[in-house]
């Protein structure tokens, strides 16, 4: 004896019921799409992503870009000018030079004969050699352009130490580096060379920050400022009685000369080629 119960019936009726809700959902569909609607707001979209867009014409934006372009790139050009370092006459290796070694001794020599008198005279202590070598080697003459370059760069910083309104107790000028460094934003291509410069002090605040000011200046359309890349100021005055208020600064500086368009393609990206030897930053 069978005791369950037919389902049969039921589930034909069931699936019935679902059979004419889905032709119901189909018409309408049908319905909506037939009657204007669907396209209309297909149509409006369009239109609102085209006002938005604008009709635009590329060479015409391109050529207003280059356009606009331009007193942007005069601007540049400027600060350039107003930043950049170049070597200059005497420190310049002469085409009728012989030798660029023993011409580089001879302009040595007469920075020191331009730095003496003002040390002894307001009796501030220094390095006769101004940080470069103590040998009686004349150097070579690849080595010599570089070399002149630094000694145009010593004789501007010495220069500004020396004159300050209060005499500084001492000063000691060192090259942390033996070549320009070529640098630049990172990833991008090289930007400049900088000409680096270590300079010790020791003096007073004011005269410290006088020297941190003065190196900024620029005295006329061709002079150059020396760009600060660190300083660190230190008190040896350990008791607070102590009148004598002579402070030791450290100042890392650099000149920058802007390399050529050929001369970035040649050096590649700064973060991948430049020189970072003694790099404070």
């Amino acid at each position: 004896m069978n005791l369950r119960p037919d389902l049969r019936q039921p589930l034909l009726t069931a699936w019935a019921v679902f059979a004419g809700v889905m032709l119901l959902c189909l018409l309408a569909v049908w319905w909506l799409s037939d009657s204007g609607e669907t396209p209309d707001q297909l149509a409006k979209a369009k239109q609102e992503r085209v006002d938005l867009a604008g009709n635009v014409d590329l060479a015409k934006r391109i050529t207003e870009q280059k356009i606009a372009n331009e007193p942007l790139t005069q601007t540049i050009v400027a600060l350039k000018a107003s930043a950049r370092f170049a070597p200059e006459s005497p420190f310049k290796v002469p085409a009728t030079a012989p030798q660029p070694g023993q011409y580089f001794n001879e302009q040595l020599a007469a920075v020191q004969d331009y730095c003496r008198p003002k040390a002894e005279s307001r009796s501030i202590g220094y390095q006769e050699r101004l940080g470069f070598e103590n040998t009686a080697k004349v150097p070579s003459d690849e080595a010599a352009p570089y070399l002149l370059a630094m000694l145009q760069l010593t004789r501007k910083a010495a220069d500004i130490i020396l004159s300050t309104p209060n005499p500084v107790q001492s000063f000691r000028i060192t090259q942390p580096v033996k070549q320009a460094m070529i640098t630049g934003p990172a990833g991008r291509p090289a930007l400049l060379r900088e000409y680096a410069l270590k300079l010790e002090v020791r003096g007073s605040l004011t005269d410290l920050l006088w020297i941190l000011h003065r190196l900024a200046q620029k005295d006329d359309d061709n002079d150059y400022p020396l760009i600060v890349r660190r300083i660190t100021i230190d008190s040896k005055n350990i008791n607070p009685k102590d009148d004598i208020q002579q402070l030791d600064a450290v100042f890392d500086i650099a000149a920058m000369e802007f390399l050529s368009d050929d001369e970035r393609a040649a050096a590649g990206k700064a973060g991948a080629n430049r020189n970072t030897s003694g790099r404070g930053l």
